[in-house]
């Protein structure tokens, strides 16, 4: 692939729903292009795109995949993104680095769920963008509803520039609205779709319309000038259509990437300098280089690949580069383009492009690669949180230390992936996007690292305390024949405000107990507290005083005043009406405005207090414990369309019958011997 100045380069992001046919659409477009000889299907397994083993298996698209190709003097590197909502970062890092995106669109099933949210984040940045109504030669397409359902859902602004002759089985081509005339059988159909063209194009220059109005000729060129300069502002959404099986349509659509979405040199990029100052970086080959990595990842028999959009500059193979965001050197050795797998290398990567890194040793997703001279920043992108979690461990222990470090990579590599440690619950715990997130990522970890794993739901992590006030004594004495064991205490606990945590006060007097004992009173009260009294969870906010007890010259010690400290806690905390606390989380549940009636019902049904609700979203305070499937229920009610985060907010009281079945459930566990969740 030879060298092409930023001008001439298009970066443009593939997305859409899962059944819009998005990798058939890119297999569609590399085969016109004459990048590869002949179409692969997705059934098949030998798509440029999903070649991954795991797509193959499950038949959708997991990653973005980079397909550049050459288009009529233009380089275009096209990313073909997920459409399954647990992929949605993937689609997010690629909205990141392109200038513009080719909407895929069923003719039949319609957008789908998870474009709603790409279509906002593609609004943030102001890409311009052109839609594809895909499958137009499936036997129910339909080009006027699923056109009007675009407009309804996303814009007035998304508007035909061509129409089909035919549909269905009788699919056959389609007629440019660019052109002054239309055919006669076209005429009828055709004219309301001329018209929304002209309407658009006058967001920019209302004198077209004018003409148009006044039956005045306008020229293909003039029609094609105006609708430019209006997909360029954001102001009008350019509607195609095709049949990527039987390749119909597709030159158009790659005629207007190369001629009408913008050069990669066309907007300046923001970031931050050294002293943390915004500045705009120009995409201009002379400058000093500067790279954003939007996607690392690891192939079997390549090692690592970083992803990177050049920002400003060009870099060559075996050249030393700076790592701004870990205040590191790196070196960058050979610089490829992937298509799918298969490797192009690259002499020289210059300003606008994207290429691929491989063998870093320290730069990860969301990193800045800059010259040491000019050290600067681009600001990362940002993710939703997981939504899903699951308790790990493997099947193995010996496999412990390997699990961290191989399920540390994945979250290297994928920023909707993290792997935390919840010393409460003594838990490893995962979360993702969603159970088949989840599921990926596990089944890599058996296959690239070979570790089998148990997995589970996350440990709630439940608090003990009391409302009450008590007093008891503790005391242990134990006799074997030579030296006993003598220690004995009187505590009195008592309720401190929630989120207090524990206080511990000495008010021993005369010396019944000698100071250097007391200490080890209060070692014994917190083991205590640590493994719970009546549920096994741990005990916070209250306030324990030490007040009397006695001791033997000869048979007290340190461990004798530990085990008493310990026996008197728990006397007192039992007869302390001890109650069990849960984590309260505040949740934000994003849905379409039909769905709110029924999110407000089915959060009621778990316990949650509704705080707000507004036209397309709600937020309630919620136990814990009531949405552990959370994601996976909101997905199936709203079909798709709701999302959520939580973050924690505070513990309360359980209800009594959520207590007792905790407590039976400790308590036939230490019958058993196991003494653990």
């Amino acid at each position: 692939m030879k060298e092409y100045p930023p001008e001439k380069i298009r970066n443009v992001g593939i997305i859409g729903s899962g059944t819009s046919g998005k990798t058939s659409f890119s297999e569609a477009i590399l085969f016109k292009s004459g990048s590869i000889s002949r179409q692969g299907n997705i059934l098949d397994g030998n798509t440029a795109s999903d070649y991954d083993l795991e797509e193959i298996r499950r038949g959708i698209s997991i990653h973005s995949t980079l397909l550049p190709f050459e288009w009529k003097d233009h380089k275009v590197n096209m990313i073909d993104t997920p459409g399954y909502i647990d992929f949605v970062g993937d689609g997010i890092s690629t909205i990141r680095v392109v200038d513009s995106l080719v909407i895929v669109i069923d003719a039949v099933a319609g957008h789908g769920a998870a474009l709603e949210n790409l279509w906002k984040i593609a609004d943030k940045y102001n890409l311009p963008r052109i839609v594809v109504i895909n499958k137009m030669d499936k036997s129910q397409a339909n080009f006027d509803e699923t056109l009007e359902k675009l407009r309804k859902k996303f814009s007035r602004e998304i508007v035909p520039v061509q129409v089909p002759i035919g549909s269905g089985d009788s699919f056959s081509g389609v007629h440019s609205l660019l052109k002054p005339n239309l055919p006669d059988e076209l005429k009828d159909s055709a004219s309301k779709y001329k018209e929304m063209l002209i309407e658009g194009i006058a967001e920019i220059d209302d004198t077209i319309l004018t003409e148009y109005l006044e039956n005045k000729e306008i020229t293909e060129q003039e029609l094609t000038e105006h609708l430019i300069a209006a997909l360029d502002a954001d102001k009008i959404f350019p509607v195609f259509c095709v049949s990527s099986t039987k390749n119909i349509g597709i030159e158009e659509v790659l005629d207007a990437v190369a001629n009408w979405m913008p050069p990669a040199n066309e907007h300046e990029i923001e970031a931050k300098n050294d002293k943390g100052e915004e500045i705009k970086i120009k995409p201009d080959a002379k400058d000093p280089f500067s790279a954003y990595v939007f996607k690392t990842v690891s192939e079997p028999h390549i090692g690592n690949l970083t992803y990177i959009r050049v920002g400003s500059g060009t870099i060559k193979p075996s050249s030393a580069v700076y790592n701004a965001s870990k205040r590191k050197d790196e070196r960058i050795g050979q610089i490829i383009s992937m298509r799918g797998k298969t490797k192009i290398d690259l002499p020289l990567l210059s300003a606008g492009d994207i290429a691929v890194i491989p063998k870093l040793k320290i730069t990860g997703t969301g990193d800045t690669l800059c010259d040491k001279h000019r050290i600067i920043i681009f600001e990362p992108a940002k993710f939703p949180e997981p939504v899903m979690s699951f308790a790990v461990k493997p099947k193995s222990k010996a496999d412990q230390e390997k699990m961290g470090l191989g399920l540390g990579h994945f979250t290297s590599e994928d920023p909707t992936f993290k792997m935390t440690y919840n010393p409460e619950t003594k838990e490893s715990v995962i979360s993702g996007m969603g159970d088949v997130h989840l599921e990926v990522i596990l089944k890599r970890l058996k296959e690239r690292y070979g570790i089998e794993i148990e997995i589970g739901e996350p440990r709630i992590p439940y608090k003990e305390t009391i409302l009450g006030k008590s007093q008891a004594q503790g005391k242990y004495k134990k006799q074997t024949g030579g030296r006993g064991q003598y220690g004995d205490t009187w505590i009195e606990i008592e309720r401190l405000p929630r989120g207090q945590g524990f206080e511990f006060v000495n008010k021993v007097v005369g010396g019944a107990i000698p100071r250097n004992y007391i200490p080890s009173v209060e070692k014994g009260i917190k083991e205590a507290m640590t493994g719970g009294i009546i549920a096994g969870y741990p005990v916070v906010d209250l306030k324990v005083t030490l007040f009397d007890g006695s001791y033997h010259e000869v048979d007290s010690s340190d461990m004798a005043f530990k085990i008493a400290g310990s026996m008197g806690f728990k006397k007192a905390f039992q007869e302390a009406k001890p109650v069990l606390l849960e984590p309260i989380v505040e949740i934000t549940v994003s849905v379409p405005p039909e769905f709110v009636g029924e999110v407000t019902g089915d959060l009621n049904k778990r316990r949650g207090r509704i705080a707000n609700i507004e036209a397309d979203k709600v937020v309630a305070n919620v136990p814990q414990g009531e949405i552990s499937k959370y994601a996976t229920d909101l997905r199936s009610f709203t079909h798709g369309k709701g999302t959520f985060s939580t973050k924690f907010s505070h513990y309360e009281q359980v209800p009594p019958q959520t207590q007792k079945k905790l407590v039976d459930i400790y308590a036939k566990q230490k019958a058993e011997g196991e003494g653990q969740h």
